[in-house]
């Protein structure tokens, strides 16, 4: 069996669960003659070394005449959507196998030895390069732990599910992608669920792609989430291609370079390259095995109690945790602390300084050392609503707490006593609830943003005012609210998925901002009033601050700052603004930027979440 394939018995090929394309019955030691039926060529302006041929072949066999026909496969299971542009031609990596790389993935036209050698077209199971045992690659198992309970199909031996749906609750719309764009025949079963990627022990990843996103491993592709641009595929086909081919070797094969167009009729002559595999990687933590993390550089080290005297501002990370700043950083993680997890997606300080975390499997309240308590299903008798908690805001004044799920609405905690907010037994607008503010101290009222537009609960007289945003907003044609903020002069904002913020003082007359008014991106992240009545907005092309209508946005080409991707926003007591980013923490003193990687001693640069702790006077 060649490299990449994986052992498929003949019962399931009998039962019609998976088959690859054009089974053919002959055995063969190598090709005879190969010529052009016809061909598609295929090009891209703004890059000319991608211009190549996907052709229909005649190959000659031990005497035999068979069809490797590269472009209906190609068309058939996805066309450009699913493989990218060909960034090869048809070359011979093995011995009577021709191949084909493309941007997404590659395929093969060559014998297989389990069903006796007959010759088959199909997708090269290119995850397994990286996270399979093949070609040197550490076997990451299949992932466990994960169980995805909303509608879907289940495809494969592992009891994995592809859905439209994440574990969390989020519609990704994997499933519909998967059923258009080829189903098994292009993607392979599924290795994961579709969760958030972290890179964590146990978990499936590969190391070059950045955590936070939503993401599905499959045998021959990585499906990617991406709020407002729908599904993407990894470029796998170029992943591969780097690491069979190390440090640029694949420019020296001619297969690899631009080509000219293909004459039908004309004979083809196969490029024949030795392909070397690449030494084993560095050791990889199997699926589900319990192994110690490897400790990145300039990690950030664990400390006494931060000094009293001084704020600290926390921030939250995607893979390790913690970082907490008093003038040095040091680390919080899962393995040393009561944090549940070191996947962090919010965080909220009380009137008491207690920092509150949610993560994706439960919540954490902690104090200056870590040691605090863990709220999840089990622990609260099902009295938070989910495990998922993606927002936390609170009463200071009190022992009020909201969390923000992506799946079972609001989960109240007074006192003791916790409260559930879903559609089915409130008026709240959505199940899926992406940023909390409390408007008013005193009596408990809060703004919700949701996918479905916003909401204000009073949880005084326990009433809604529902604000579905498309509908009482001219300029907005969406419901994607993403943030939530009340200025100092009462004004309100919203923060959208694609269509900037909307702001006003009456709830009838509205401002709204966009790329077109200076916004680093129609994707809103969060929202910061700042004390000095500046706004801050988080996007995904950079900070914006609004001053008085006007709209000044910093990037990392106009600034210090150290990623275009802005997360999460916060103020410290002296008037500096905090802001995690995918590369690490800017701080904004008002005239310049200051930044923060683990080069400092930050223990991750994809930073997800900040909060402030303020000083605390006395011993």
């Amino acid at each position: 069996m060649r490299l990449g394939g994986i052992l498929l018995v003949a019962a399931l090929l009998a039962l019609g669960i998976v088959g690859p394309v054009g089974l053919l019955a002959q055995t063969a030691t190598g090709f005879d003659s190969v010529r052009v039926v016809s061909s598609v060529r295929k090009t891209d302006a703004a890059n000319p070394t991608l211009s190549h041929n996907i052709p229909r072949l005649e190959v000659v066999v031990g005497g035999q005449t068979l069809t490797a026909d590269f472009a209906a496969f190609y068309e058939s299971s996805g066309g450009l959507t699913r493989w990218g542009l060909p960034t090869s031609e048809v070359f011979q990596e093995e011995p009577a196998a021709l191949t084909q790389y493309y941007q997404r993935g590659v395929v093969d036209f060559h014998p297989r030895a389990d069903l006796g050698g007959i010759y088959v077209m199909e997708r090269r199971l290119a995850w397994d390069y990286f996270g399979g045992g093949v070609a040197g690659s550490v076997d990451q198992g299949v992932e466990p732990g994960t169980t995805n309970h909303n509608s879907g199909e289940e495809h494969g031996p592992w009891g994995h599910k592809v859905s439209n749906f994440s574990v969390g609750g989020v519609w990704t719309g994997f499933l519909n992608f998967f059923r258009t764009y080829g189903g098994v025949d292009a993607f392979g079963f599924p290795k994961t669920e579709a969760r958030i990627d972290s890179n964590r022990p146990g978990t499936l990843y590969i190391p070059a792609a950045t955590p936070g996103f939503i993401r599905q491993y499959f045998q021959a592709a990585v499906l990617e989430h991406h709020p407002g641009a729908g599904v993407r595929l990894r470029l796998l086909g170029d992943d591969l291609r780097n690491r069979l081919y190390a440090n640029d070797a694949w420019q020296q094969i001619t297969a690899f370079n631009a080509a000219g167009a293909l004459t039908d009729g004309q004979t083809y002559d196969v490029e024949v390259v030795v392909l070397t595999p690449p030494p084993p990687p560095a050791p990889t933590p199997t699926a589900g095995a319990v192994t110690p993390a490897a400790t990145p550089t300039a990690t950030a080290t664990p400390a006494v109690t931060p000094n009293r005297t001084t704020e600290l501002v926390v921030v939250g990370t995607s893979d390790a945790g913690l970082a907490v700043y008093d003038g040095a950083w040091r680390s919080l993680r899962a393995k040393d602390t009561d944090l549940v997890d070191d996947e962090i997606q919010a965080l909220h300080v009380d009137g008491d300084g207690q920092v509150w975390v949610g993560t994706p499997v439960g919540a954490s309240r902690i104090g200056r050392d870590g040691d605090g308590v863990v709220f999840t299903l089990d622990t609260t008798n099902r009295g938070i609503g989910s495990n998922n908690v993606q927002a936390i805001a609170g009463r200071h004044g009190s022992d009020v707490l909201f969390m923000g799920h992506p799946d079972q609405g609001l989960s109240v905690l007074a006192g003791a006593q916790w409260d559930r907010k879903r559609p089915d037994n409130s008026q709240i607008l959505d199940l899926d609830v992406r940023d909390i503010f409390v408007v008013d101290e005193s009596i408990g009222r809060v703004w919700l943003a949701t996918r479905q537009g916003a909401a204000l609960y009073d949880q005084q007289t326990d009433t809604w005012t529902r604000f579905i945003t498309r509908t009482m907003i001219p300029e907005v044609i969406r419901d994607n609210v993403t943030a939530v903020t009340v200025d100092s002069g009462g004004r309100l904002w919203l923060g959208l998925l694609n269509e900037g913020v909307v702001n006003s003082t009456n709830l009838v007359t509205w401002a709204q901002l966009g790329t077109t008014e200076g916004l680093g991106s129609g994707e809103v992240r969060d929202l910061l009033a700042a004390s000095n009545g500046d706004v801050w907005v988080a996007t995904a092309s950079g900070v914006s601050r609004v001053v008085d209508g006007a709209v000044t946005t910093y990037t990392t080409g106009n600034s210090a700052l150290p990623a275009d991707g802005a997360h999460a926003l916060a103020e410290t007591a002296d008037g500096r603004v905090w802001v995690a980013t995918d590369g690490g923490v800017g701080v904004f003193d008002g005239n310049t930027w200051k930044t923060f990687t683990t080069a400092n001693g930050l223990s991750s640069n994809a930073t997800t979440a900040i909060a402030v702790v303020p000083a605390v006077s006395g011993t």
